[in-house]
């Protein structure tokens, strides 16, 4: 049965099992016995919880949509080869070599790199000599080693060849990497996007890598630098304006992308902070939907799949997030998966992978809400705080 070790660790709580039948009701759209949330909370607490779940369900919560059902039989193929490639000593050295921020030597990486391994070494050289870390502090090329191996270990390579352990080995070098500058004419320089391409991402492996790569982060951040140094506030307004100056250039791919940007911008309702908005629109509107055009026009899912292994890896790691950022992890993985089933592929391994994903992400959100109702301080916030989490993932939690 596939369960998430946060759900075996919240298990041992006593109370988990009320909580749970308290989470149900209210997915369900009831609002929970009073006897159960006196269980949970005390006589003394229980009616103004109740109030609040009564009056949050009644306002917010739309009653159209039906429970998505979980998925216990889902496969767990992702965290099986995860798990197993740990145990390889050349994963092992080549790992503790990034986390102690070294180069790894050729020969270990060899095993699952292959003969892109020392295109490999050197991207993880730049790695290393920049000092690149993720949220949790450590390298950030270890994520990407992780993704590599775990495709190698899911034997998604053709036999003799390591194509695509070594396009999820780079998937994040192009973002992480490079820097959009501009001329002293005022245009958009792209040396620096072609020069990376050419000298560091193997002509074989370029079109995954592109396709893995968002772009449109990558002109996001340019824009928000040239409106730094021009003292320009980061307003809507100025921001459709830069991408209507690259869209103009008529470059062969950034162009394209600044396109696609103006046009959901425009259309954008954006709330709260504006620039992660527009980061998650074009996430969901833009990046999987072009990863799963590309994949599904070179008739090749395998690199929809290996984005499906970046996913599950963050998600693993989420524990280091913040909580909105593991909210929108959770989000991702759904998305990722319904898109997924989208693209009505017969291959068995994607879609069981798509299975493993979609079923994490379910039980990473009821975790969160779990989390919350089984605090036994400061009841009534958690509570609320678990009912507008619910709101942030009706996604996941309906179909």
């Amino acid at each position: 049965m596939y369960i998430i070790p946060d759900i075996v660790q919240l298990k041992l709580n006593k109370n988990f099992d009320i909580a749970y039948s308290i989470l149900q009701d209210i997915l369900a759209l009831k609002c929970p016995d009073i006897r159960k949330i006196e269980t949970l909370y005390g006589s003394q607490k229980s009616h103004v919880i109740r109030e609040l779940m009564k009056d949050f369900i009644g306002r917010y919560l739309d009653g159209a949509k039906r429970i998505r059902p979980h998925n216990p039989d889902s496969p767990m193929e992702i965290t099986l080869a995860r798990k197993a490639v740990e145990k390889n000593p050349d994963y092992q050295k080549v790992h503790s070599s990034i986390l102690l921020n070294k180069i790894p030597e050729i020969r270990h990486l060899e095993i699952f790199y292959g003969e892109y391994s020392k295109s490999v070494q050197d991207v993880i050289r730049l790695y290393v000599n920049l000092n690149l870390k993720r949220k949790c502090e450590i390298g950030a090329a270890s994520h990407l080693n992780r993704v590599g191996a775990v495709v190698f270990q899911l034997r998604m390579n053709n036999p003799g060849a390591h194509d695509y352990s070594a396009a999820a080995m780079l998937h994040d070098s192009i973002e992480d990497l490079v820097k959009l500058k501009r001329k002293p004419d005022g245009r958009l320089d792209t040396d620096s996007y072609n020069s990376f391409i050419e000298k560091y991402i193997p002509e074989q492996l370029q079109a995954a890598v592109k396709i893995l790569t968002n772009h449109y982060n990558i002109i996001l951040s340019y824009i928000l630098d040239i409106l730094e140094e021009e003292d320009k506030a980061y307003t809507l307004k100025n921001i459709l304006g830069e991408l209507e100056k690259i869209a103009a250039l008529k470059y062969r791919e950034l162009s394209g992308y600044a396109e696609k940007m103006h046009k959901i911008f425009r259309k954008a309702e954006t709330e709260g902070n504006l620039i992660e908005a527009l980061r998650w629109e074009c996430y969901k509107n833009l990046y999987l939907e072009g990863i799963s055009k590309e994949t599904s026009s070179r008739k090749d899912h395998r690199v929809y799949e290996i984005k499906g292994v970046d996913l599950s890896d963050n998600s693993h790691g989420k524990g280091s997030l913040s909580i909105d950022a593991r909210i929108r992890n959770i989000n991702k993985n759904l998305m990722w998966g319904v898109k997924g089933y989208s693209m009505e592929s017969t291959w068995k391994p994607f879609n069981a992978h798509i299975q493993e994903v979609m079923e994490d992400a379910y039980q990473s959100a009821e975790y969160l809400i779990l989390s919350d109702l089984l605090q036994p301080h400061s009841s009534a916030d958690f509570v609320m705080s678990a009912l507008l989490k619910i709101l942030k993932m009706e996604d996941v939690f309906y179909i």
